[in-house]
């Protein structure tokens, strides 16, 4: 992928007049550098957060990547899974612009940010996570390829489009203990994406001072991350008596997840919602979005 395009490049990729793109960059719907000849350079970055602002599919810019023809194909309707292989290598050798390429490429296919996760980053995580508890991966080497991921993550942020902010606000956060955060990473990732405002506190919160953060910022939504419960007494307390009655207090949705999650707690959790699948963030927005739709009408 190249690091930046002419307006006839850029044209060509989407398929548009030269004219049509030098009137959005004119009209600041796409960013551009103008060299000192007057020409408009538009870098990858600007490319792709017009691709993700505007939903488009070009798969002229994610087939040029790869050669062979099924993963051309898979890409071209928008099946990221095809890349998840690739993405786990890069990660497991410790290449986080190999990750981020790979994101971006996935980025083009699959401009739902929520659904790019889901399909391509969370596979992989996945496969890594069972590496290492069955031992056919080393701690390094496990710990290694979530760095990558992590490294690869922050520097995707720079091209995804932000939506104007919708006056919702969330407080996502991983459980006391809790060190695993690309999850709710990706969380406040898609929520900033649709215009909330984020308090990203990262992994291993002790619930005391989660809950004092929760009647102190007044969030419409709570969201915990807890993929390696292993005292559930402890667990069940703190969500059920510390989490849930803040929550509760200033009005906030309560969404608990990880893997095995609803398996493990249906029933014992007083949450809102138990969520195995971080796309059920998508519904929850969507369902606040329309909440307030009917209020303004």
């Amino acid at each position: 992928m190249k690091n930046s395009y002419s307006t006839r490049e850029l044209a060509d990729l989407l398929s548009v007049n030269e004219s049509t793109v030098k009137r959005w960059a004119d009209s600041g719907f796409i960013e551009c550098i103008k060299t000192k000849g007057g020409h408009r350079k538009f870098p990858i970055r600007s490319v792709l957060k017009f691709i993700h602002a505007n939903q488009m599919n070009v798969p002229a810019l994610s087939l040029a990547e790869f050669d062979k023809k099924d993963v051309q194909a898979h890409l071209s309707a928008g099946f990221v899974d095809v890349l998840v292989p690739a993405l786990k290598e890069a990660a497991l050798q410790g290449d986080s612009f190999e990750v981020q390429r790979l994101l971006r490429t996935g980025l083009i296919s699959q401009p739902d940010i929520i659904m790019l996760y889901n399909q391509l980053l969370f596979p992989a995580l996945v496969d890594i996570g069972t590496g290492w508890q069955n031992g056919t991966l080393r701690v390094d080497a496990e710990h290694l390829a979530t760095q990558a991921i992590k490294s690869a993550l922050f520097r995707f942020q720079s091209e995804i489009h932000l939506k104007e902010p919708n006056g919702l606000s969330a407080v996502v956060s991983c459980f006391e203990g809790e060190t695993h955060d690309i999850a709710i990473t990706c969380i406040a990732s898609y929520l900033t994406s649709e215009g909330w405002k984020v308090f990203h506190l990262g992994q291993d919160i002790p619930t005391d001072d989660l809950a004092l953060f929760i009647r102190a910022k007044k969030p419409h939504l709570v969201a915990i991350s807890a993929n390696t419960v292993e005292d559930e007494r402890k667990f069940v307390y703190g969500i059920n008596n510390k989490i849930v009655p803040a929550a509760k207090k200033v009005g906030a949705l309560t969404i608990v997840g990880g893997a095995g999650i609803p398996g493990r707690f249906s029933g014992r959790l007083k949450c809102d919602v138990l969520s195995e699948n971080i796309a059920d963030c998508m519904a929850i927005h969507k369902e606040f979005i329309d909440e307030q739709s009917a209020v303004t009408k």
